[in-house]
């Protein structure tokens, strides 16, 4: 699992975080699993990110998925329309 450390990814951050998926996604032999748990705010910049990494994963033949989802980000996802798409396992 990879955690992503950043409390917050907006527009500010999406550029940073954009490099650490690109290498997350690169790297990756099976399906790639984000930790989230720090994650306490999102914006849609970074939710197409996220779909964009998916996208990516699919074509690899595998999912991405994230773990430990704040309800605050969850209740994100749902008002962008995308909590059907993404793949989010909270245990």
């Amino acid at each position: 699992m990879n955690k992503i450390e950043h409390e917050k990814l907006t527009i500010y951050e999406v550029e940073e975080f954009h490099k650490e998926l690109i290498v997350l996604c690169n790297n990756a032999q099976s399906s790639l699993v984000l930790d989230l748990g720090s994650v306490e705010k999102i914006d849609m910049t970074a939710i197409q990110l996220l779909l964009s990494a998916q996208k990516s994963c699919e074509k690899k033949s595998f999912d991405l998925i994230l773990k430990n989802v704040s309800s605050e980000v969850v209740e994100t996802f749902g008002i962008a329309c995308c909590d059907t798409l993404l793949k989010v396992q909270n245990d």
